[in-house]
Formats: C-alpha cells, structure tokens, sequence
C-alpha cells in the first residue's frame, strides 16, 4: 500500500512538473511575440558598484561556449578584477530556449547572495542537466541542481510555475537585447563597448585602458 501510494505521488508530481513546463513555454513563445514596456531591474551584479569598469557578461545557461567562459575565464577575472574591487560585472541571462529561462528561475529561487553560486554550479554540471531532449528529464536535473544549493523539489517547481516572473524576465532580456544589439553568447562589453574577442588577455586589456592614471 506504501509502495502503491509513492508511485501515485509520483505521477502526480510528474504531472505537475509538466504542466508548470507547458505553462513556461507558451509563457516564453507569447511574451516573445509581445512589445513589453522595460519591468524593473533583474540584474544580478558582482563586484565594486563603485568602481571605474563595469562587465557585462551576456550568457545563456544552455550555451556551452557560456559554460566554457565561465570554466575558464571568470575565475581569471574574478580573482584580478571583480575581488580586488576593480571591477563590477553583471550577469544577464539570455534566453534562446525554454531551458535556459526554466535554469535562470532555479537560480533566481533564492536570495542574491545565492544567484552566483548556483549559475556556476548550472555551467559546470550543464551537461547533466541541459543535453536531454526530454523536458521532464530537463526539470529533473534542474531539480537536481536545486537540491545542492538548498532548494526543496516544491521550491523548484513553484520557482518553475511563477508566470508573473517568467513574464518579468522576458521582458527585461528583450529589452537587454534589444539595447545591446544580442544575437550571439556569450556577449562581453566593457564600458559599453562590445568584445569581438572574448579571450582572456583581449579582456584584461579592454579592462586596464580604464584603470590607467
């Protein structure tokens, strides 16, 4: 009877993942296709606010190239320019599918001091969670991912059902998008001015140009 009651549940929660994964998606298709006005600031920030350089790293969480950058030249930034105070990055996500906003609003569950953390753990365990062609099996790893910064499996999917966030995010990706001429990830601009290069040593020299005396 145990037994026979955990299978019902379940099916149920499984049927519940899927309908907030519909709910999403067609979020997603239709608040594409609208003109929405610019909502409030979503931007999660790391750093000096204060500082003369501001980063900003345009990243989709299903890109590898993203995955890659964030592997291997973040933590290069980080250690140089973003701890020191010399630099202030922000991070805005990009979404070119329904995965990449489902895994922004795992990351958004929380508080800001969680954002960072689970956006690294999202880009290094990406494999994991994003190469299925299954939603349900997408939400399941992005449950996964969930549970190791803290995050309940209701947590998850009441983060994965909120309509009116999903709609906020769009909004303000289209309008990020839209300013900043995005149609590729990862994009880095410094200062304003876009990276055609996105190496490490072009990055560090677009950023000292400011700090010079």
């Amino acid at each position: 009877m145990v037994e026979k009651k955990k299978m019902v549940d379940q099916r149920h929660i499984t049927s519940l993942f899927l309908a907030g994964l519909v709910l999403i998606l067609i979020s997603l298709k239709s608040f594409a296709e609208q003109s929405t006005p610019l909502v409030h600031d979503l931007d999660m920030a790391i750093g000096n606010p204060e500082s003369q350089v501001t980063v900003v790293d345009y990243s989709s969480l299903t890109c590898p190239h993203c995955a890659t950058f964030h592997a291997e030249i973040f933590p290069k930034l980080k250690e140089e320019y973003i701890d020191t105070g010399k630099v202030n990055l922000i991070f805005r996500e990009v979404y070119f599918d329904g995965p990449g906003l489902w895994a922004s609003m795992v990351a958004r569950c929380r508080d800001k001091d969680a954002f960072f953390p689970t956006i690294d753990l999202l880009f290094r365990k990406q494999d994991f969670w994003s190469s299925s062609s299954s939603q349900i099996d997408i939400v399941n790893g992005l449950t996964s991912i969930g549970k190791q910064v803290g995050l309940s499996d209701k947590e998850v999917l009441d983060c994965l059902k909120d309509r009116d966030k999903a709609k906020d995010l769009v909004a303000w990706y289209k309008n990020n998008s839209a300013n900043d001429s995005i149609d590729s990830t990862p994009t880095i601009i410094v200062n304003g001015e876009k990276l055609s290069n996105r190496s490490y040593p072009s990055l560090k020299e677009a950023i000292e140009v400011y700090l010079k005396d």
